[in-house]
C-alpha cells in the first residue's frame, strides 16, 4: 500500500522530495493478499510465529496489516491450503500455525527479503523525523497530551496479541508527533511511519511488551520536559529496528524442512557513543 503526500512533488525541494518519495520496491508490486501471505509466512519461517500458535481473528489481522477483512480471510485460507497454517473447527477452533509448518512455501517472501536495503533506509529516515518531533514534544507536551500517550501505553501493556499491540503502537507514535506541534512535519512523519509499517511482521507478544518499556521511558522524559533524554530514548528505540526487524534477524536456510525458531534479539540497543548528538531534532 503506497502512502501519498499532499503537495506538488515537482516543485518540492529536492531534499524534501527525497525524504517523502516512496521507493519503487519489491513489495509495491504485490497484491494486497500477497503482502499478507508473505508477512505471515515470513514470520513463521523466522520462528516469530511458533508451531501451534493461534492466529488472531480475521478482523484483527486486517486492521493490523491495513487490508480488508475479505483480503485477510483469503490470505489465511490460502496459507492453510499451502500447509503454513491450519484451520480447526469446533470448540477452541480457529486458525493456527501448523504443527510442522511448510517452510519457504510462499514465493512472495522474496519480495520482502529483496527490499532489505530500502528497509534500512526507511529506518534511518524515521530516526531523523522521530528525533525532531520528540524534541519538540518534550517542550510542548501538556498533561492532557501525556494522558493520551499513557492510555496507549496501557493498551500495549494489556495487548494479548501482536495485532492489538500494533494498533496501539501506531496511535502512540502518531500521538507524540501531534504533541510536538510541528504541523508541517506531521504528514512527513505519518508517511515515514506508514512506509515502514508496510514491512511490519507479527512478533511474540512478550517481546513487544518488553519494547513497550521504551514508550514508558519516553513519556517520563516528556513529562520532565527533557528534550535531550527524550531524543536519546527515541533515537535508540528506532535505531534498534535495524536489528529487530526481519532485515536484522538470521535468515532461515532455503532448504530447511520446517520453520527455524529465531528468538528476536534483545530490545536493548547498544549504548550510544558519548559523542553522538542527542538532540538533533
Amino acid at each position: 500500500m503506497t502512502t501519498s503526500i499532499p503537495g506538488d512533488a515537482e516543485t518540492a525541494p529536492s531534499g524534501l522530495a527525497a525524504l517523502t518519495a516512496a521507493a519503487v520496491t519489491g513489495i509495491t508490486r504485490l497484491a494486497a493478499i500477497d503482502t499478507v501471505r508473505a508477512r505471515l509466512a515470513l514470520a513463521v519461517d523466522l520462528g516469530l510465529l511458533l508451531p501451534g500458535e493461534r492466529v488472531p481473528p480475521v478482523d484483527d489481522v486486517a486492521d493490523a496489516l491495513a487490508v480488508s477483512p475479505i483480503t485477510a480471510r483469503r490470505a489465511l485460507e490460502s496459507l492453510a491450503e499451502e500447509g503454513v497454517l491450519v484451520r480447526r473447527r469446533g470448540r477452541g477452533g480457529g486458525t493456527f500455525v501448523a504443527d510442522v509448518p511448510a517452510h519457504s512455501a510462499v514465493a512472495e517472501i522474496r519480495s520482502y527479503l529483496a527490499d532489505a536495503a530500502e528497509v534500512h533506509e526507511l529506518i534511518d529516515r524515521r530516526v531523523l523525523l522521530e528525533c525532531a518531533v520528540v524534541h519538540h514534544a518534550a517542550l510542548a507536551a501538556t498533561e492532557s497530551d501525556l494522558a493520551v500517550l499513557d492510555l496507549q501505553i496501557t493498551r500495549m501493556r494489556e495487548a494479548r496479541s501482536w495485532t492489538e499491540y500494533h494498533l496501539a503502537d501506531e496511535s502512540f507514535h502518531v500521538g507524540v508527533a501531534v504533541t510536538s506541534g510541528l504541523d508541517f512535519a506531521l504528514p512527513l512523519y505519518r508517511a515515514a511511519l506508514a512506509a515502514l509499517y508496510r514491512y511490519f511482521l507479527p512478533y511474540p507478544i512478550a517481546f513487544l511488551h518488553g519494547v513497550n518499556d521504551d514508550h514508558a521511558d519516553l513519556v517520563a522524559a516528556l513529562r520532565r520536559s527533557d528534550p535531550v533524554d527524550a531524543v536519546r530514548i527515541a533515537r535508540a528505540h528506532v535505531e534498534a529496528l535495524h536489528r529487530t526487524m526481519f532485515v536484522g534477524l538470521p535468515q532461515p536456510p532455503n532448504d530447511a524442512p520446517t520453520a527455524v525458531t529465531a528468538t528476536p534479539p534483545s530490545r536493548s540497543p547498544d549504548p550510544l557513543p558519548d559523542a553522538a548528538p542527542h538532540s538533533d531534532g
